[in-house]
């Protein structure tokens, strides 16, 4: 086996930093890993449960190629960070994977709309998800979803019953089903879209996986849209990791008097933007922003520059950004960043959202 791979599978299997294997990889010495011992694997700010699941990992004779048989006898792969396929925008968290596991075919061309809320959801929740993901669908979206019971499950079934792709990032294995009522909408998922992990094959669902989970989910996407949530709910963990990375979040208002809707009338208490008509929402995300020839009420097209328009595919794509990090990630100076910044803010497609930070305009 190529001895890159064994150290990104190694690495990610005791949930080890992207730090650590970017360290290695620039010093060109994965076997580094297994040859030096705990004294690196401290200096690569591997945490004490990392080093003693390490060591466990390479007692057992053959593991990283044992995984890889496992992988292949399901019709998985792992993508790692260095494939062109893994997913870019997970890099905007973190604590990105260093590989995920892939059941199905990742589209990385669609945008992608998250849509959760919780499992015990009430019929107009569950509607509203089917129709969010119904619609996201029609416009040409993906929905990513946590493929669990109630809100998750409608938000992947209305997205495919438009023949959309669908991702569900798991908290357990790929090769594993929870709930096991789900596995003929899993089997769907895998057929139409993919499903998604970043624990190695035969994990099962401890239960502080899956608020883990969220933050992948979170990463795949531009928007997250929460239908229904208790304050305590794993969705309101999902919005707090969308609000630290600046993805946009939408929130479906629910009844005061209703323990499922006090965590989402609470995002919208604290500014998340409302989703009061799926029509409505729909043409925002998929209308004036989402092209680069704007028409502005009967007007002439606005026609964006190259660099404009590199500008906007960034903060549409990343959520919100510093001046620096835009110039960062486009290669642009800081009086081209300026000047398109401009344009962009007056055509009303890019606001300033905070001190030298920008948005995508809706």
């Amino acid at each position: 086996m190529d001895r890159s791979l064994k150290a990104k599978l190694l690495l990610n299997a005791c949930k080890a930093p992207l730090t650590a294997w970017e360290a290695l990889r620039k010093n060109d010495a994965p076997e580094a890993l297994w040859s030096e011992g705990k004294t690196l694997w401290q200096k690569l700010g591997l945490r004490s449960s990392s080093c003693v699941r390490l060591e466990e990992l390479l007692a057992e004779r053959d593991w990283p190629e044992r995984e890889m048989e496992r992988t292949d006898a399901f019709g998985a792969r792992f993508v790692t960070v260095d494939d062109s396929d893994y997913p870019v925008r997970l890099k905007d968290l973190s604590s990105p994977p260093i590989g995920i596991y892939v059941k199905g075919k990742i589209d990385s061309l669609k945008p992608c709309l998250a849509v959760v809320g919780t499992r015990r959801c009430s019929h107009y929740g569950r509607a509203v998800a089917e129709a969010v993901g119904r619609s996201a669908a029609r416009v040409g979206h993906q929905v990513v979803s946590g493929g669990a019971k109630g809100i998750d499950g409608a938000g992947h079934v209305g997205c495919m019953a438009e023949g959309g792709p669908t991702m569900a990032v798991l908290g357990t294995a790929v090769d594993r089903v929870y709930p096991a009522e789900h596995r003929s909408l899993f089997l769907e998922i895998a057929e139409k879209g993919a499903l998604l992990s970043e624990y190695p094959m035969g994990t099962g669902g401890d239960p502080w996986r899956f608020p883990e989970r969220n933050r992948i989910i979170v990463g795949l996407c531009n928007r997250v849209v929460v239908v229904e949530s208790p304050e305590d709910g794993g969705a309101m963990i999902t919005a707090r990791l969308a609000l630290d990375i600046g993805r946009e979040i939408w929130c479906v208002p629910g009844r005061i008097t209703e323990a499922i809707s006090k965590g989402t009338n609470a995002l919208i208490r604290d500014g998340a933007n409302p989703l009061v008509d799926v029509d409505e929402f729909i043409g925002k995300i998929s209308g004036k922003y989402g092209q680069l020839l704007l028409d502005f009420g009967g007007g002439p097209p606005l026609c964006l520059s190259e660099d404009e328009k590199l500008v906007l595919g960034l903060l549409q794509r990343k959520g919100g950004r510093t001046v620096d990090d835009l110039m960062d990630e486009s290669g642009l100076g800081f009086v081209e960043m300026q000047s398109c910044l401009a344009t962009l803010c007056a055509s009303s497609l890019v606001y300033a959202s905070g001190p030298g930070r920008y948005s995508a305009g809706l």
